[in-house]
Formats: structure tokens, sequence, C-alpha cells
């Protein structure tokens, strides 16, 4: 009795497509899509080559059949933007309407004279309205695959104003008209009322808390009866004086209900207003303060301006902010030059006014139903124990001072979150980068780049010496030499273990996602961008490994290989050397559990240069040594490569800190289990799988010393940063051949231009570096480092100045 939009699509290994059958289901992939070794990645191999939807208990009819072939045949669309495409061409939708709030935050109804406002549109399926149009910006935006090309709207009266064929309604004079939308068959209106645009316009920027409490203090906030004052600042954004007698109201509403969601059933404890005693010039701005009694117990503090609605304003949408009184802070870098922009050049936001403040707090408002959406209250609410406040807007000096003596590192200490935007930014949006950032710095939420790994940097070895990735048990599924990424984990893009607010950054989250948005609870310590969680320890991690049949694969034999990061400010500079970490087999239940220690032939990169085992606390990390819970660009360490073998067969798998997180927040808080679903056979006899280990040479047996990178380059300071200066297009080469290892072991050598004005970069592998230089001048530079199989040498980063093709003072550029 219900309708499902189900999509199973067939990636070959070509064309840069991930490999492998993923599975949507209601436009969110539940499996998949990458596979591991599964033998329907060669179709020769497969018993039956056909693929069943359904069996006859399903009781389910089939109302329509969409059949694709490859993506790339449709105008270059990826398959994610055809699985919605097709929901939005065949999905029974039954009612439209008309969305004022596009963004899906607060954002006034009506339209100023002179501006624009962005409509989106909802379509009713199954009794509950969804939206199928998205307006967000960077990060792979959503924007790409949605209802609007299928969407048709237009005004009644285009002197008033006029809408574009993405449902940007611009308004032209003061008055009224009916905005339609057409999609599908299917008709609706809204009433635009366009308001002139010289009108004051109260903005409530934000409502900060005091006393503020350093992150290193043990006290950390406030206790029960401490006496704190809210501080409302409240500034006037519009282009007419705001008249004396303006009112601020503060009001305290138990969390009556515990579900840290402000219901309608909750009541206010305390209601005070406080009246402002002076006229607000344009661009004038005021303080409120209330002073309160903390209590132990979450209480909303609802602060409204104007609360009786008694003046007439740009905008309505900007006069409340509503807060839990024990959410931790956050705060924002500014850039003041945009401030005034938008404010003087009347650039206006998607909330509907002129005021940069309210696109950072729409930014945050978005982030807050994303959370709540997706945690509570699937997860209860025990998912979302601390809460977050926008307490404070800093001013960046933006170079008229040192970094760290910028207002906003100087007052770092003090806030549990947020970051400085100083980039370009589309008003009308939702800007998924910053959505991406508030994954770091209030969820603490990791950056997994590089996440599969290039092919070139896994080492490891078959019994014929041949390298597994690029082959058939490591595809690789990109054109940039990616091999396959861990499962889908129930993610929209199916890709690469990040969690959904991370990878594509959506504007909503199905309930799906609900068990993935589990880290809102964030450690309060020192953070890069922001606070970040620690690898939760437990005191058992185990593998459970099941085979074909989803029954436990016993004896087979595991090897767990971790990842080692190159400090080359190199993304891709992550590697798996063929030496396992960890090593053993499943026992009759098909688990495995890691050990105490590490593998006695195991050889850390980062920590000694002689191999043997170590004691570890945790499958990722060191005993004497933090784990950071956050791997980002310029840290892998939380990512394991598992090879199972068992009958003959090997399989390899990712195993993730994500993984282990997201088991302790399921309530595992002491024993970690983490389930590996293979395509192994089950294994005949009582036997264990053989373990195989590569023979380690005598000569590092004892020590191995990292690898020394040498290029010939002179430079007329010593010890000066190496520097070549070439005209633009011209031919450059570099020869690292001179590089050596103490022990005498071969050498993979790794080259890294970096051409930014070109946005790419270029990369060899060979001894000696041989490109061009960009076609324009300017500055950049080539990584260069040399990896003895296990160890990185120290990088050398070679300047490259670039000058005008026609410019007589180039030198050689060749260097050897």
């Amino acid at each position: 009795g219900e309708w499902h939009h189900v999509v199973v699509g067939w990636f070959p290994n070509h064309e840069g497509l991930p490999t492998g059958l993923p599975l949507w289901i209601d436009k969110v992939a539940v499996d998949g899509p990458i596979a591991s070794g599964n033998t329907f990645l060669d179709p020769a191999a497969m018993d039956d080559a056909r693929l069943w939807i359904g069996d006859a208990t399903s009781e389910a009819a089939m109302d329509e059949l969409v059949m694709r072939a490859a993506p790339t045949t449709e105008e270059k669309e990826t398959p994610l933007m055809l699985v919605y495409r097709d929901s939005f061409r065949t999905a029974p939708y039954t009612a439209i309407a008309i969305n004022h709030e596009a963004c899906f935050v607060h954002s006034d109804k009506r339209v100023v004279e002179g501006a624009q406002k962005q409509f989106g549109l909802l379509a009713e399926l199954g009794g509950r309205f969804e939206p199928v149009t998205n307006f967000d910006v960077r990060y792979g935006q959503w924007t790409d695959f949605d209802a609007k090309p299928f969407i048709a709207w237009s005004t009644s009266d285009e002197t008033v104003a006029t809408v574009d064929a993405n449902g940007m309604v611009q308004g032209h004079a003061v008055g009224r008209c009916t905005l339609t939308a057409e999609f599908r068959g299917m008709k609706a209106t809204y009433d635009v009322r366009v308001i002139p645009v010289d009108q004051p316009d109260l903005v409530l920027m934000c409502v900060s808390r005091l006393p503020r409490y350093h992150w290193e203090d043990l006290k950390n906030r406030p206790a029960p009866g401490d006496a704190i004052t809210f501080v409302a600042r409240v500034a006037n954004y519009g282009y007419r004086p705001v008249p004396k007698g303006a009112v601020v109201q503060i009001e305290y509403v138990p969390d009556s209900n515990a579900n840290f969601v402000l219901d309608r059933s909750e009541r206010p404890m305390k209601v005070e207003r406080k009246t402002i005693d002076r006229e607000l010039a344009p661009l004038d701005e005021v303080e409120v303060e209330f002073e309160w009694t903390y209590t132990d117990a979450p209480v909303w503090t609802r602060v409204t301006v104007d609360p009786r609605n008694r003046i007439s304003e740009i905008c309505e949408a900007n006069n409340e902010r509503t807060e839990l009184s024990n959410a931790r802070p956050v705060h924002f870098g500014y850039d003041p030059a945009v401030l005034a922009k938008c404010y003087d050049e009347r650039v206006i936001n998607h909330v509907g006014s002129f005021c940069y403040y309210d696109w950072f707090n729409g930014q945050k408002a978005r982030l807050d139903h994303l959370v709540r959406e997706a945690v509570y209250d699937e997860i209860t609410p025990e998912g979302i124990q601390d809460a977050f406040r926008t307490d404070q807007f800093t001013r960046l000096a933006l170079g008229e001072t040192r970094w760290q003596d910028e207002e906003w590192e100087t007052e770092c200490p003090y806030y549990d979150g947020g970051f400085p935007v100083n980039e370009p930014v589309n008003f009308m949006a939702i800007d998924s980068a910053i959505i991406h950032e508030f994954g770091h710095t209030i969820l603490a939420l990791p950056d997994l780049y590089g996440h599969p790994c290039l092919a070139r940097n896994v080492f490891l070895t078959d019994e014929n010496g041949e390298p597994y990735a690029g082959g058939p048990l490591l595809p690789e599924v990109t054109k940039w030499g990616n091999i396959m990424a861990s499962p889908g984990e129930g993610q929209v893009e199916c890709y690469t273990g990040y969690s959904p607010l991370m990878v594509y950054c959506h504007q909503w989250l199905h309930p799906v996602h609900a068990g993935q948005v589990q880290y809102y609870r964030g450690l309060r310590g020192p953070r890069f961008w922001g606070v970040h969680g620690l690898l939760i320890p437990t005191s058992r991690h185990e593998l459970l490994v099941l085979d074909a049949n989803d029954e436990p694969l016993k004896g087979a034999a595991v090897y767990a290989y971790h990842t080692t990061h190159m400090d080359a400010e190199d993304s891709s500079a992550k590697f798996f050397a063929d030496r396992p970490k960890y090593v053993g087999h499943t026992n009759a239940e098909g688990r495995y559990e890691f050990p105490g220690q590490t593998d006695e032939g195991w050889d850390s990169p980062e920590t000694d240069e002689a191999d043997g085992a170590i004691d570890a606390w945790n499958p990722f990390g060191l005993k004497t040594k933090d784990t950071a819970f956050t791997p980002n660009c310029f840290g892998a360490e939380g990512m394991m490569l598992l090879k199972i073998v068992s009958g003959g067969q090997t399989e390899f798998h990712w195993l993730t800190q994500t993984m282990m997180n997201e088991e302790f927040f399921k309530g595992a808080k002491n024993w970690g289990v983490y389930t590996i679903r293979t395509s192994l056979k089950p294994r005949s006899g009582r036997d264990k799988t053989p373990l195989v280990q590569r023979e380690v040479p005598e000569a590092i047996r004892t020590t191995n010393f990292k690898p020394v990178a040498k290029i010939d380059i002179e430079s007329a300071v010593p010890d000066a940063q190496p520097e070549i200066t070439v005209k633009a297009g011209e031919s450059i080469r570099i020869d690292g051949s001179a590089s050596s290892d103490p022990e005498g072991q071969p050498l993979v050598y790794r080259w890294h231009a970096q051409w930014p004005f070109e946005r790419e970069y270029s990369f060899s592998d060979e001894p000696a570096y041989e490109g061009k230089a960009p076609d324009r001048p300017g500055e950049t530079q080539i990584l260069f480092y040399v990896i003895d199989g296990i160890r990185a040498s120290d990088t050398i980063r070679v300047k490259v100045k670039v000058i005008a093709a026609n410019d007589g003072a180039a030198g050689s550029a060749s260097a050897e």
C-alpha cells in the first residue's frame, strides 16, 4: 500500500565512476556502491547475469521501470543526479506548495522594493510535504539535481515583481501580485507583497552569556545558583531611524519535556521586558542586559525585539533568537568590508535583510535544524546532550595585524566553536562549505580527505610480489587513480565513510541518517578549527567477519594495515606500507580481537626506526600518543585497510575511526564490535588459513632510518628554500635521482607540482620531474619526497617563480 522509489545501479570500473552496485530507496543510498572483491565485477564469472528485484514474498507491484545506460550518455550527469531527476519525474506527488523559506531557515514573507527574494517548492508525497528545490552553494551543491528543471514560475504583474526560472523574485514597485508555480500539471500560488526599502530594521545580532569561561577551566560553565547575564546585541540595519521606546523581551521557558525542543506545551516561568531609551539611527547598536540565576536544568531563553510588532521594518524575521541557557558558546569572525558592502550597496540575504550578521545566523539556524532532524527523536534526546549558541561576532583585521594578534584568535579560548568567514558568499543561499565547517567546529565530525587512497600509495603486494592496488581486489575507481572506498553507511552519496553533513553537505537529512550525526558532544580542549572529540577508547575491539551467507567466517587470516601520512602539504600523501600492524585469525564465532600489542614485525614510520611489537591502547593509536578523532587533510591516522583471506580467496575492507565512534555512541562503550561482511565462501576443513607475510630484509630488521631526498639547485642564500625562475609555459626539469636510503632500499619518488592558478595538481613518480610552468605569471611550488616503502624523507619544497614569457629576466628552467 506504499509507493517507494528504488534504484539499483551497476557501476563499472571505467569513466571515473565508482565500482559496484549501489542501492537507493526513496532517494537515500542504503547500501554500496563500492565492491570489495565481489565476483560481479567480472560478469563472465557470474553464474547468472540477471538481477532480481524482490521476490514472491515481497507482495510488491512495479508501477514503472526506468532503464538507463551509463550516466555519461546523458549530458555527463552523475548517478546521484539521475536518481533525483528520475524521482521528480515519476514520484506520485499529489499537491504542491510555494515555500517562502526556500533555504529552510526563518525568512521574511515579503519582498523588498529593488531587492530579491528566493522562493522554493514543496511537494506532497504520502501525506507529507517534502522539499523538491534546494538553494545552496559550494561543496557539490544539491541545487544541481532537484526539481528546478520541471518547474515553471510566473507573476501576475511584472511591474510589481518578476520571477526567474529558479523562483528568484525581483521586487520592482510597492504593491501586490500573485506568484505562480507549475509542476507536473499542478499549480500553487503565493500572494507577493512588495514593501518599501526606506524603513528601519531592528536586528537581534546575538545574545551573549556572561561570564565566559576559558576552555581550560575545570569549571567550564556556570554552576547552579550562579548569577549570569544575558546580553542582547540589537542594531538598526535599516535606512530610517528606529524611534525611541523599542522593547526587548526575554522569556525563560523550562525544557520540561526534556527533549531539547521548544514545544508549544512548554510555557515561560518568567518574562522580562526592557525599553531602549533612545532613538537608534541607521547602523546604531545597543546592548540590553538581563540578569538571571543559572539552573542545572536546561531552560530556553527566547529574546524578542519589538515583540508586539509596533515598528514597521524591512525584515521581521530577524527579531528573535531562541537558545538553551546551558548551550555552549560559538563565535564568528566577519569581514567588516563585507558588512559595509551589504548595507551600503543593499545586498539582501535569504533572511530578508541587508545585514551580514543575519546571513551568519541563518547558516547556524540551518545546522540546528539539521541536527535535530538527524538525531532527535530517532536517537532519543541522549544524542544531543549539548547545544550551541551564537555568542559573539568578532571583527577581523584582515592583514592589519599578525594572525596571532587578531581579536578573533585571542578570544578563541572562550568559545566552543566557530570560525572566521573571509571568503565570497552567496547571500541568497545556504553555504554548504560553512555547514561543513560547522561539522568540525560544533559537531566534532571528521574530514577523511584522501579516503579512499590513491592506488599509487598502497604498497601492499601479493604472493608474487605484484601490487594489489589497481587490480581486481583494489580496483581504481576514478580517473585520478583512487582505489575502492568503504561501504556507503547509509549516506546519500554512498561514498567514503563521511557523515552526511561532511560529504556534499545536505540541506535536509532523511531519517535514515539519524544514526550518523551522533558526535554532538565535543570534547572541550585544544582544537583545530574548533572543538574536536578524541577517539573513544574501549577496553576491547573486535571484528566480526561474516561470509557470503552472512554466517561467521571461521579461521580466516586477518591482516590490518595502518595508514601513514607524509608531512608534505599534500592531501594524497597518505600511504599503506606492506607491513601489517596486526595479524591473526578469526575464531569459531568469526571474531578477531585486536591484541594489546602490534605484530612483531610492525614498524611505525611515525615513532621509531626499529621494528617490533608496540603496546597499543586501540587499533589506531599508540599507548604513548593520543590519536586525534578528527583526521583531516593533514592527518589520516584514523584509517585501516583490512585484508581477509579464507579458502584461497582474498578481500579488502576499510575500517575508519568513525565506525568505532558510532559503535560507542550506540551504547557499546566497553566493547567495540565492527561487523565486516564479505563475499568469501565458507571454509572447508578445520585448519586455519595460513598467515603469509613478507620477509623483512636483514638490512632493516634492527634499524630502518628514513631516506634522504636530494636535488641540486644552487641558492644565493645558504640553507634557503630552493628556488627557480621560469617563464610562463616554459619546460621545467628537476632531478631527484641523487636521493638515497641509508640501508640501500629501493625508493619511491614523489613529486607534487602545485599549480593553484591552473586549478589542478600535477603528480609524478619519476626520479626527475618534467613538466611545464603555468601559462600565467605567479608563484607556486613543487614538493619532493621519497619513500623507502615504510618511511618517508623530509619534504623539499622548490619555490617556482613564473614570469611573463616576454620577460628576459628568467634563468635556466632546468635544475639537475
